[in-house]
């Protein structure tokens, strides 16, 4: 879809208006209960009905079936696999799922009531193969950090995507038949702990499809002590794996963009640097790698952010960069509370 689509089709996405397409909602789960009661009354809470729930059970310990049992609604269903990792989770609810779209909600998020009725409406163009929202992040009580990422890209947009990852996995809907085209989630945990298979498998769709967008916060990302990355040297790893494979055999129009990529990687590896390893020289190497790639990263505010933050870490130690996360987080947290900031450029990478 372009900014030329039809009115009553902009209006339709904006009420929420659509077809009543069936969709099956995938949901991960390993050792999930603390969090998955509201996961999934944000789900079965939702203002569109007419969906299945899958919740995967990848070899948890937890007793994740005595919980479903006592639940009392035909649309929850539990598939249990051995311990195989997220991705290997949503390929199984893929295969599970009878729906004509298939959304992914992880186990401790939530969306909002209208979620599936917006991103629903999206596919009243048959064209389009994926949708998604904005999405914010939500500490372990579900406070808002101020944290938000809200995209307008839609359309061609793998030029885009390439690039930068707007697209949380649990802010995604996608036609189920896309899936028989593009292939599964790539599953690379022997090899990569940390991965980014979700941003491969966007690229991977965008490539051959329209994407839609909603440019709201629908989706609400948790972060807490047993979800937070903590693997910097895999995530490196499988961001040169990420790159290697989106941009092989393209063409040279868009081998182009792959140091602006790889910059923009770089500038997520020196936030997880400093707020999983408080390593503030790996930071700076990474953030100088940054420039030297594509110069015009200096002039993002994200960089002069991590500088300062590096700066801090380096200068008044684990005291003094806490601090200024601090600093940042209630000034976020304030912006917050203002009615633009729903609605600000997509790209916030700090952790």
């Amino acid at each position: 879809m372009t900014s030329s689509e039809a009115p009553e089709r902009a209006a339709a996405r904006s009420s929420g208006r659509g077809r009543d397409v069936a969709v099956s909602v995938v949901v991960p789960c390993y050792n999930s209960l603390p969090y998955l009661p509201e996961t999934v009354a944000s789900i079965l809470g939702q203002d569109h009905r007419d969906l299945e729930l899958v919740l995967v059970d990848d070899g948890g310990t937890d007793d994740l079936a005595g919980w479903v049992a006592a639940q009392d609604d035909p649309r929850l269903r539990l598939v249990r696999q051995d311990n195989a990792g997220p991705s290997a989770a949503r390929n199984t609810g893929i295969a599970e799922s009878t729906g004509e779209l298939v959304a992914f909600l992880d186990s401790d998020d939530t969306w909002e009531p209208d979620f599936l009725s917006r991103l629903v409406a999206c596919f009243d163009d048959e064209r389009v193969g994926m949708a998604y929202s904005g999405w914010d992040v939500i500490d372990a009580e579900g406070r808002p950090n101020g944290r938000a990422t809200v995209s307008t890209w839609e359309g061609d947009v793998w030029e885009r995507f390439v690039t930068r990852n707007p697209v949380a996995c649990s802010g995604a809907v996608v036609r189920r038949a896309v899936f028989d085209d593009v292939g599964d989630f790539a599953v690379n945990r022997d090899r990569f702990p940390i991965d980014v298979e979700d941003w491969e498998m966007w690229v991977r769709i965008a490539s051959s499809y329209p994407v839609a967008v909603v440019p709201e916060v629908l989706a609400h990302h948790r972060r807490h002590d047993t979800n937070s990355s903590s693997n910097p040297e895999s995530l490196h790893a499988a961001y040169d794996h990420f790159l290697d494979t989106v941009f092989l055999d393209q063409p040279p129009e868009r081998q182009a963009l792959r140091p602006q990529a790889t910059a923009r990687a770089e500038i997520v590896l020196a936030w997880h640097s400093l707020a999983d390893l408080r390593d503030a020289p790996r930071a700076l190497a990474y953030r100088r790698s940054a420039a030297r790639h594509a110069p015009e990263v200096r002039r993002s505010g994200d960089y002069w952010r991590l500088g300062a933050a590096a700066w801090s870490l380096r200068a008044a130690g684990d005291r003094g960069f806490r601090a200024v996360r601090s600093v940042n987080e209630h000034a976020r947290r304030a912006l917050g509370r203002l009615p633009l900031d729903r609605l600000r450029r997509e790209g916030t990478f700090t952790p």
